[in-house]
């Protein structure tokens, strides 16, 4: 009997034994302890900066004869150094395309603003400073950046004259595009805005300074000032594109609920809304 009692204790011992070795070797995961978080996706910060080309021409008595400036966009990325090789490469390329378009633009305006100087020596009394001005604005809708240049011109005359002209960059294909490519279908979105614009120019309230050939003119609306804001697409015409100076800008807006239809449900979204 004593002796199977030792023999009994002795197993105990063996079989304590043993779990003090698993505890110590192989830790149980706590029941309750959270798996490990997946690492979270980073997509490219796109920021745009202001850069300045300017200049002014002195004229006899200390005035100014002439001046020029442009301000136009530069895109670059905040976050570059955070993201997968493959992001940040193509970010890398949205902002070598955008900057490119935007250094040639600038180099055509310096190119229109010193011959403002010229212009001004040819005048022998200017009652008015010379000058030609470019200012850019942005507005992002989704996957589209909405770019807007106003110029303003005086040489002389009764007025100064003014334009504005749009481009549009698609920062998932990386490239400036057309506006039609926003649609799901671009040559039925063209032909359905026409319809629509030719509606919203008759109701327009200077309708009837309009130039005779109005429609051709909003036939080729996708090649003009073309832009996506908060309320929608606008159509700018310029002063003298589709009617006089004295009406100023003419702007066409076709509202989100309108275009919903037209561009389909691929065109809302890349455009930022729902259709």
């Amino acid at each position: 009997m004593r002796k199977r009692m030792i023999v009994l204790l002795a197993a105990c011992i063996l079989l304590l034994a043993a779990c003090a070795g698993l505890a110590a070797s192989d830790p149980l995961p706590a029941p309750d302890q959270p798996a490990a978080q997946a690492e979270e996706y980073e997509e490219p910060v796109y920021q745009f900066e202001e850069t300045v080309a300017e200049e002014e021409y002195p004229a006899s008595g200390g005035s100014v004869s002439a001046r020029y400036s442009c301000r136009l966009l530069m895109l670059s990325v905040s976050n570059l150094d955070a993201l997968d090789s493959e992001d940040a490469e193509a970010a890398r390329q949205n902002v070598e395309n955008f900057n490119s378009k935007m250094h040639s633009l600038m180099i055509d305006a310096v190119d229109a603003g010193q011959t403002m100087e010229e212009l001004a020596d040819g005048v022998e009394s200017a009652a008015e400073t010379y000058y030609d001005e470019t200012e850019a604005h942005y507005f992002l809708t989704g996957q589209i950046v909405n770019i807007r240049l106003d110029n303003a011109s005086y040489t002389g005359g009764a007025h100064p004259n003014r334009y504005a002209v749009s481009y549009l960059f698609d920062l998932e294909a990386g490239q400036f595009i057309d506006p039609l490519q926003v649609a799901d279908n671009p040559e039925s979105f063209h032909t359905s805005a026409v319809a629509l614009l030719l509606e919203k120019a008759v109701a327009h309230p200077v309708f009837d300074s309009f130039w005779q050939d109005y429609p051709e003119l909003i036939a080729r609306w996708n090649e003009g000032t073309v832009l996506f804001d908060s309320e929608g697409m606008r159509a700018v015409y310029s002063p003298y594109v589709i009617a006089p100076y004295g009406m100023g800008d003419v702007e066409l807006l076709l509202t989100w609920e309108e275009l919903a239809p037209l561009i389909g449900e691929g065109g809302m979204e890349r455009l930022g809304m729902q259709a």
